[in-house]
């Protein structure tokens, strides 16, 4: 299996692992399963980041499990997967810039219960040692 690449990339891979077709899942996503078949296949150049959550939902996955690869691939404008215009028009879009603070503040939050428990676990395994 090659690496990740894109965010459609990511997709597809949790797609399949659900064991659900394109065309379940275009209907789970609410989209005729050419374009959805297009957005696979990396022909269908807008994604936005509302789309990304309902297929987040539709796959039972967390958002940030579709965003792999651009924490993998810093280079944003690289990604074809991902709505990322040369003006970048959506960004000024205030309903966008909330849903990505709010995404961002989940995966932070998320972040920090894993450290606090990690930090747990090493505190009450130093206590133990002999």
């Amino acid at each position: 299996m090659h690496p990740v690449q894109t965010i459609v990339d990511q997709v597809k891979i949790l797609r399949q692992a659900a064991g659900i077709s394109q065309k379940e899942m275009a209907g789970k996503i609410n989209l005729d399963v050419t374009n959805y078949r297009k957005l696979e296949a990396g022909k269908r150049k807008r994604l936005d980041l509302h789309q990304l959550l309902v297929i987040a939902d539709a796959l039972k996955t967390a958002p940030e499990q579709t965003l792999v690869p651009i924490t993998q691939n810093r280079d944003w404008s690289a990604q074809p997967g991902i709505a990322l215009t040369e003006s970048m028009d959506f960004i000024n879009d205030e309903y966008h810039y909330q849903e990505v603070i709010t995404l961002l503040r989940s995966i932070i939050e998320k972040q920090h219960n894993i450290i606090a428990e990690l930090n747990k676990l090493s505190n009450n395994s130093q206590g133990y040692k002999t």
